[in-house]
Formats: structure tokens, C-alpha cells, sequence
């Protein structure tokens, strides 16, 4: 997958139910990932991805993820983002996530940032200025 910037907004390739093809798609998520004050200044690895939280004793499928590599992060940033995702059944329960890979592993670990908090994605529909605040692990 390859970084292209483009106006200030990235984009990267996209991952539909974990195919990297987004034919079909007719949904698209824009908003922007806030680091906090205490984020360091490198660059990191991106991890944007929508999952289907509408069972509580199931795990979280992933909808849609998109990944932007290689990216520059800094205290206080602001990184924009679009997602593709498929259109979803109205009863379905959608959230949006965050990992900041900063240590270069797969996993979570100590320097990370990630997102925190429960962030809804509506049912239907485009949706812009979705915000993701994340904090560092």
C-alpha cells in the first residue's frame, strides 16, 4: 500500500471486509485523527478502521480499514482521513478506531497512540468531521 497525499487530505489504500478492493462501495468516511499534546514527533504507521460493534459477546469484525503509512505526526496534529465502507443494514452498530503504530510493531504497545473512546459512524449515509481523539499507551 502507497501513501499518496493529496490537498491535505490522506489517502491510502483501502481494505473492504479485509479485501483490498473497494468496488461496491458506496459510503465514504471523512474526518480527522487529533493527537494530544504529549504525541511525539516522528513517523508512525496509521491504522484507521470501522467495526461492527453491534454484538457485546462477540468480537468486533472489521468493516473497513484504511492504513496510511509513513506518516508525520506531532504534538497537538491533526491528520485527515477518508474511508470507503460498504452501505450496512440500519440495525447494524458501527464504530470508528484508531492505532498509531509508533513502535513498528503489529500489536499495541508502550508509545503507541490509540483511540480510547466509542466513536459512532451512522448508519447511513456520506459523513464528514468525524473526529478521533487518540492518547499515547
Amino acid at each position: 500500500m502507497r501513501y499518496v497525499p493529496s490537498a491535505g487530505l490522506h489517502h491510502a489504500a483501502t481494505k473492504v471486509n479485509g479485501v483490498g478492493s473497494v468496488v461496491g462501495v458506496s459510503r465514504r468516511i471523512r474526518g480527522a485523527v487529533l493527537l494530544p499534546p504529549d504525541a511525539p514527533t516522528t513517523v508512525a504507521r496509521v491504522i484507521i478502521a470501522v467495526r461492527d460493534t453491534s454484538y457485546a459477546d462477540a468480537p468486533a469484525a472489521v468493516v473497513a480499514s484504511v492504513t496510511l503509512p509513513d506518516t508525520k505526526i506531532g504534538p497537538g496534529g491533526r491528520l485527515p482521513f477518508e474511508l470507503a465502507i460498504p452501505e450496512t443494514p440500519a440495525a447494524q452498530q458501527l464504530s470508528l478506531e484508531c492505532h498509531i503504530d509508533v513502535t513498528g510493531g503489529q500489536a499495541v504497545t508502550a508509545g503507541d497512540l490509540l483511540s480510547t473512546q466509542s466513536i459512532p459512524v451512522p448508519p447511513e449515509g456520506d459523513v464528514d468531521a468525524l473526529d478521533i481523539p487518540v492518547t499515547v499507551v
